[in-house]
């Protein structure tokens, strides 16, 4: 078996010691408490979602190695919140055989949604090395059944799944990537060498029956050894365009989505460097800029920082710019001093000081330290390494971070991190954050689309909704809604669905009479709410609106509320009303 050269790790150096500065750890390791044992086997990504309904968030992890060659089969991890104990820690039950019955393979990724659009989450589990993935259907209670069925009869080597609303129809599709590993003689080739996969997309019926509409809706363009793809909306135009890491590629790739199917953008679609493992999104304001634009951090494609060390390589931040392009911004937002490069395999987007900007954690492999890139935009300019080490950990480190997520595990108001452990180490580990601030920054509405035709002959209104994390899950709110401002009476808000990425949609049958105009407004995890301005009806405009939108409202211009200010704000609206005017998106 193939592995990425590493050195032995001096204690010095393991995740874990002690911090260089004398302050506490920002996150403190619990897994011992929380887990209760030390899991085995290699674990590649790891999901975190509240699988049962109850309230707190469940754990799941997508098991199977090698790291170039199939492993052993290996059964997923699927741990269930017990909820807070001693010094709040949260307890978790290994319930995987009771959930997966005799599911075994060797599985890059898994992944919960609800699928059959019964308001329960689902599994999809990607498995690799030409095999079939699987599907099942949650029951609302924390158990499962098989619906892999219901799946395309496809043995493929899915090194990634992203879920989303991809051809705007209400349901929640998939997108795979494929490493494309069968020579076609019932061989399996080397991912280092094979000529790699097509882009795969599944859609959705809306029973969670799925067909595989590659051919038709796919560019025929191979990629090879994908270890991430992301659905980010790159155009602002309220779709989901997909983005697709190579490791061994001369660079990732965009797909641009036009009307549900997809073209491969050459032309400073991305900018284009071999070797990277991951995309993260997350909304950034640039110096000298007033409105936030779209960023990805890129992870392990940068250049090589230390000329001993093969595996130094640095990141990448690429920016949106004209015409929906990404431009390279690293020296910059990322400089090298800041950037250090090691064997990095993952990011995840937070804002650990809820200071309303994002902030990252990169996940590291080998002898390279987890760590904590803060957001200094508005001071020094860039993001910058914390002084604190960010997290701590027992003796044993976390040699082999191959996955990172983050949520509040625990109910007080904090992010925890998650880690899935593989290649160089097993167990995972699950750490609380103990000393970073509770969460009180509002959440933003980025964007509200006009009212407009949806599916079924219903009518359509679509946001953008974040709250400086990705990747972002329906459990990061309590609630996204559209609320009506009408002359009279007090109609009940709409319930927005996850759409994927940072959307979210509302099917209406009509607006409410009397209705003046609407309103997008979201209550994140802690309870800190934010709204969007205020977007018009236009009187006598109502039956003949246009699939495609009408304009949008971008509230990314700082009128948003938290806490319990939203109440003010709302008895303002009837006056705003009398100036209402659709603003373009910046």
């Amino acid at each position: 078996m193939t592995r990425r050269a590493i050195r032995l790790l001096p204690v010095a150096v393991i995740l874990g010691a002690a911090p260089s500065t004398a302050s506490a750890a920002l996150w403190r390791d619990v897994t011992a408490t929380a887990l209760g044992t030390k899991t085995a086997g290699w674990t590649n990504k790891v999901e975190l979602a509240d699988l049962d309904d109850d309230g707190d968030i469940d754990l799941l992890f997508a098991n199977g190695g090698n790291y170039n060659e199939p492993g052993e089969p290996d059964q997923c991890g699927v741990w269930f919140n017990e909820g807070p104990g001693a010094g709040g820690v949260p307890r978790f039950e290994d319930r995987s055989a009771e959930v997966l019955g005799d599911i075994v393979g060797a599985a890059r990724v898994i992944k919960a949604a609800d699928l059959d659009g019964d308001g329960a989450l689902d599994l999809v589990i990607g498995h690799t090395y030409h095999t079939q993935s699987r599907m099942l259907f949650g029951n609302g209670d924390g158990t499962f059944r098989d619906a892999s069925d219901q799946l395309p009869q496809i043995r493929a080597s899915v090194g990634d799944i992203e879920v989303g609303d991809v051809d705007d129809d209400g349901d929640l599709d998939l997108v795979l990537s494929d490493w494309g590993l069968d020579a076609g003689d019932g061989a399996l080739l080397d991912p280092f060498t094979a000529a790699g996969g097509r882009t795969l997309l599944w859609i959705n019926d809306g029973a969670g029956r799925f067909t595989d509409a590659t051919e038709s809706a796919m560019p025929a363009v191979k990629v090879k050894w994908s270890w991430e793809l992301d659905l980010v909306d790159v155009d602002d135009d309220f779709d989901l365009d997909v983005l697709v890491a190579c490791k061994t590629c001369a660079g990732s790739f965009l797909l641009r989505n036009e009307g549900g199917r997809f073209t491969h953008v050459k032309a400073g679609g991305l900018p284009q460097f071999t070797n990277n493992y991951d995309f993260e999104p997350m909304f950034i304001t640039l110096p000298g800029d007033s409105t936030s634009r779209l960023a990805v951090v890129t992870i392990n494609d940068g250049e090589q920082a230390d000329a001993a060390d093969p595996n130094s390589f640095r990141e990448h931040i690429f920016v949106v710019g004209a015409a929906g392009k990404f431009t390279d911004q690293s020296a910059t937002l990322f400089p090298k001093k800041e950037n250090i490069g090691v064997d990095d395999n993952m990011a995840s987007v937070l804002d650990f000081d809820s200071d309303g900007d994002p902030d990252f954690l990169i996940a590291a492999l080998g002898d390279g330290d987890d760590r904590l890139a803060v957001n200094d935009l508005a001071g020094a300019g860039s993001f910058v390494l914390s002084t604190n080490r960010g997290i701590e950990t027992g003796l044993v480190g976390t040699p082999g971070t191959l996955g990172i997520a983050t949520a509040d595990l625990n109910g007080d108001g904090k992010l925890d991190v998650v880690q899935s452990q593989g290649e160089l180490a097993d167990p995972e580990a699950v750490f609380l954050g103990d000393e970073i601030a509770a969460d009180r920054a509002p959440p933003i509405v980025r964007a509200v689309d006009s009212l407009a035709k949806g599916a079924g002959g219903t009518q359509r209104v679509r946001a953008r909704v974040h709250d400086n994390k990705s990747p972002l899950r329906p459990h990061d709110f309590r609630t996204v809604e559209l609320r009506w401002i009408t002359t009279a009476g007090k109609p009940s808000p709409v319930a927005m669905a996850w759409s994927g990425e940072f959307l979210f949609v509302a099917e209406i049958e009509a607006p409410p009479k009397g209705a003046t105009a609407y309103t997008v407004c979201a209550v994140d995890a802690a309870g800190n709410e934010a709204c969007s301005e205020p977007v018009e009806l236009e009187a006598g405009k109502f039956d003949d609106l246009e699939g495609e939108g009408q304009g949008a409202s971008d509230s990314g211009c700082g009128c948003r509320s938290a806490g319990d200010d939203w109440r003010a704000s709302w008895l303002g609206l009837g006056v705003m009303v009398l100036a209402l005017r659709r603003r373009a998106r910046a």
